[in-house]
């Protein structure tokens, strides 16, 4: 029995070779499909997801696995590992991180642990707030216990920034560190990392903006440029073109680290045409230390549309 294992799901992005080498367990998420379930990753690729998102009646959405489910997920995993730990896409944009903290409520003799759980807890949770100046003392606790643990976190972040979150997890795992430091580099990773997303087409937020801001939007050509804040996506910026638009995820990116050094995740709404040019304008424009290149997944593509991208980054410590 190895000490602990990461959990993700499939709306986290996370370089499918580390999924693998190190043994991370994926859920997939329901997709649903003109009245239909499909499981991302599983039984819908990324190609038929944008399909369906230009040619189905309804808009495709993404849905949240049962609290059964992820109890079944926790019960199997705590067989041969004494802890899980669990990097959620934000509570604000999916109701997995809820869901998932309440199977773990249902694992018998297990501790849980709910990190920057937006409302409060009851008895059955152990919270940590990531800002909370006597947050040591939290994780101090958290090193006490001889229980098995599952932590539950609320990264605030979507796609590969959630996976960058998840991978200095992975390293920590990797490295043989008890919990209370996996959370404490979790932590860490969430206030080192960052995401931007361009927008190929207004026509997948009509919802967000409303139909006539829409239409003037796509009169203008205006490709908006936001960011995952406090656990919502916002705007961050309104540019005209793609290669402004671009340019300006990398100024964004240079402003929020001061020049300093970066991991980078590239990301595209299936347009992997895009991802040459755009990487070699990140790897100019910026100081990367080490870089990744995926599918941005379908939870944040259902916004985008086909041809959407997005530049996530970790500031190296």
């Amino acid at each position: 029995m190895t000490d602990t294992t990461l959990l993700i799901d499939s709306t986290t992005v996370m370089p499918k070779a580390l999924t693998e080498e190190r043994g991370v367990t994926v859920i997939p998420v329901p997709i649903n499909v003109d009245g239909k379930e499909y499981r991302e990753g599983i039984t819908i690729t990324p190609e038929q997801f944008h399909r369906a998102m230009e040619t189905s009646k309804q808009r495709p959405s993404t849905a949240v696995p049962g609290i059964g489910e992820f109890t079944s997920y926790y019960d199997r995993l705590l067989e041969r590992h004494k802890n899980i730990v669990y990097p959620t896409p934000s509570s604000l944009l999916s109701g997995v991180f809820n869901s998932a903290a309440q199977g773990a409520s249902q694992v018998e003799g297990a501790k849980v642990v709910l990190v920057d759980p937006l409302e409060g807890v009851g008895e059955r949770f152990f919270a940590v707030d990531s800002q909370d100046p006597e947050m040591g003392a939290r994780l101090a606790e958290i090193a006490k216990w001889t229980e098995p643990t599952i932590v539950v976190m609320n990264s605030e972040f979507a796609s590969g920034a959630c996976g960058l979150v998840a991978m200095e997890a992975s390293n920590a795992i990797h490295e043989g560190q008890p919990v209370a430091e996996i959370v404490r580099r979790m932590i860490d990773a969430k206030r080192r990392s960052g995401i931007y997303v361009v927008l190929n087409t207004l026509e997948y937020i009509v919802d967000r903006v409303g139909g006539l801001s829409v239409f003037l939007g796509t009169l203008l050509k205006v490709k908006p440029v936001l960011v995952m804040k406090d656990g919502s996506l916002v705007d961050a910026a309104k540019t005209r073109g793609e290669r402004q638009a671009r340019a300006k995820m990398i100024e964004l990116v240079k402003e929020r680290v001061g020049g300093g050094p970066i991991d980078a995740y590239v990301l595209h709404s299936f347009a992997p045409e895009k991802v040459e040019g755009f990487l070699a304008e990140v790897l100019e424009g910026l100081d990367v230390r080490t870089w990744w290149v995926d599918d941005i997944g379908c939870s944040v593509a259902r916004y985008t549309g086909r041809g959407g991208l997005a530049l996530a980054f970790r500031e190296v410590a």
